[in-house]
């Protein structure tokens, strides 16, 4: 392969990966995104199983969430989280989960589990 085979390949492929970056910004998931991280979400779960209210420190636990209540991530993370959890290994427990964020210190937002 020659050199200008090379540098072809090379630009062929940063030109791809501008164009995911660029594409991400656009997307509510950003799971392979190069770009700058800007968020700061504060959340909140309340959980209930089969009408038992767990704690706080048992929702963050039971999906692996920071129990300081941060996340620097879309919420749509947490919410996929959740989904995910719940359609496997929670599905029997008949959790209804209440999801609350506020991103960047701006208005909060509410997300039920099961979705309607």
């Amino acid at each position: 392969m020659g050199a200008k085979a090379r540098n072809l390949a090379a630009a062929i492929f940063l030109a791809l990966q501008l164009c995911l970056v660029v594409h991400a910004q656009f997307t509510p998931r950003r799971y392979f995104c190069w770009a700058p991280n800007d968020y700061a979400n504060t959340f909140s779960l309340d959980i209930k199983i089969r009408g038992h209210e767990l704690t706080q420190s048992q929702a963050v636990a039971r999906y692996h969430l920071d129990p300081t209540g941060r996340y620097e991530n879309p919420a749509t993370h947490i919410m996929d989280t959740i989904r995910q959890y719940e359609k496997t290994y929670g599905r029997d427990d008949r959790a209804e989960v209440v999801l609350r964020w506020s991103l960047n210190g701006h208005e909060w937002q509410t997300w039920r589990w099961p979705e309607e």
